[in-house]
């Protein structure tokens, strides 16, 4: 149902585009409003996944140099290898800022919006102790509950200084009836007593990489994506919300 609903709304989306949506009261929020919100907007930019393919790359004899030009196999020493490939589209992988208050009042109007008798209750969202980034979608989840490396070292926030911001915890959460299957992310909002993170920055880019320990025939079976955020426009009335 919730499938369905953002869908409809998606295709009200280019007559909404010319305000912002997360700057009108959230109960006053629409479908199309909450499907910006959610699917197209600064805290939900557009996850690329990216499809690797290991090289049949080698070292060329006579040079010394790593090449994929055909070559004796007798003679040349295999280098593995992946590779990108953008030979076909390839499917969105939704990476939402679920920390901000915005993203979890939409999540909290959407149900209303699917289920009338909630339309009285009130919208409400308390602030996050940690910032917290959601990869949504049960493929997502089967292949991140279960992976073959340590997220601790492939999941990170690239920031603009060229540091880089370490996760703190994952969390799994199996989704209900009206909620979605989803990955949560945690990153610390302090180390040390200082803040992680600068809402003035100009980028925030989110890198996963993981691989399912147990592959499944016919399905994809890893993820690599990166998602940019650009904290200067993750504000409500000119406040920042992360």
């Amino acid at each position: 149902m919730m499938t369905r609903l953002i869908l409809v709304a998606v295709l009200a989306l280019p007559g909404s585009l010319g305000e912002s949506a997360w700057d009108k009261v959230p109960a006053k929020w629409n479908l199309a409003d909450v499907s910006r919100i959610l699917l197209d907007s600064p805290w939900s930019p557009a996850g690329a996944k990216l499809e690797r393919e290991f090289t049949s790359r080698h070292t060329d004899p006579q040079t010394g140099m790593v090449t994929d030009a055909p070559v004796n196999a007798n003679d040349a020493n295999p280098v593995p290898g992946i590779q990108i490939s953008r030979s076909k589209p390839l499917p969105k992988v939704p990476v939402i800022w679920w920390s901000s208050k915005t993203v979890r009042l939409a999540k909290q109007r959407l149900r209303q919006l699917s289920n009338p008798s909630l339309t009285g209750e009130p919208l409400h969202a308390d602030e996050l102790p940690d910032y917290v980034l959601v990869i949504e979608g049960s493929e997502s989840l089967r292949i991140l509950q279960d992976t073959k490396e340590d997220l601790h070292d492939t999941v990170f926030l690239e920031l603009t200084s060229g540091t880089t911001l370490d996760l703190e915890s994952v969390r799994l959460f199996e989704g209900t009836v009206p909620e979605e299957p989803r990955i949560e992310f945690h990153f610390p909002r302090e180390v040390d007593g200082r803040a992680t993170l600068d809402p003035e920055s100009e980028r925030i880019v989110f890198h996963c990489k993981a691989s399912a320990k147990i592959p499944r025939p016919g399905h994809d079976n890893s993820l690599a994506l990166r998602a940019e955020f650009k904290p200067r426009a993750m504000r409500v009335h000119g406040v920042p919300d992360l």
